[in-house]
């Protein structure tokens, strides 16, 4: 790629993996606010937020030295990162809090259990695997966006932020990837 910004972030990302404490402060700068915005929409608390923010950038710090460029483009691999340290931190957040229900819990608490029969989750674990199979035939760029939509609940223009490219160009990736992914399952279809 010969965008500068890429061919920029692609070498601070180099740099703190060299151990470039300036370079963790260029990313810092760059990718904190989508970063904080991110966990703002999972974990609902600022101060929470803040915290994870700053987790994510010590994970960042950690594990720059392991980063490939042909595997990825630097702001999807540090929004990567940061998706899944702010999951981690929300998961280990909720096994420390105190789980009392809450008045609106108590009636979702109430509701009947809607368990799936074996046969549903076996046919549910085989139409994910070959929805999983099919999407990693896809090229990166429509896979990645479907990924992070159906996988990890992300809205179009989340999507876009993430990997810092226009909403058009996310639909576009999207919908031709939904396109390939409906040919290739169409067989599987009863």
């Amino acid at each position: 790629m010969s965008d500068p910004k890429y061919n920029e972030d692609v070498q601070l990302v180099m740099d703190i993996g060299d151990g470039d404490e300036r370079a963790l402060e260029a990313v810092y700068d760059r990718y904190a606010q989508r970063i904080y915005s991110l966990a703002m929409s999972v974990l609902k608390d600022e101060g929470l937020a803040e915290d994870a923010v700053q987790e994510v950038f010590s994970n960042i710090w950690q594990k720059a030295g392991s980063y490939r460029p042909e595997m990825s483009a630097p702001g999807t691999w540090i929004m990567s990162v940061a998706h899944h340290k702010i999951v981690d931190f929300y998961r280990s957040r909720r096994r420390t809090t105190d789980h009392t229900a809450q008045p609106e819990m108590e009636t979702l608490l109430r509701l009947p259990d809607q368990k799936l029969s074996v046969e549903q989750q076996v046919e549910r674990s085989f139409n994910a695997r070959l929805v999983r199979a099919a999407l990693l035939e896809l090229p990166e760029e429509q896979s990645q966006p479907l990924y992070l939509s159906a996988w990890h609940g992300y809205s179009q223009s989340e999507i876009a932020r993430m990997l810092d490219i226009p909403l058009g160009t996310v639909k576009t990736r999207m919908r031709l990837g939904m396109q390939k992914l409906k040919a290739a399952l169409e067989e599987y279809v009863v």
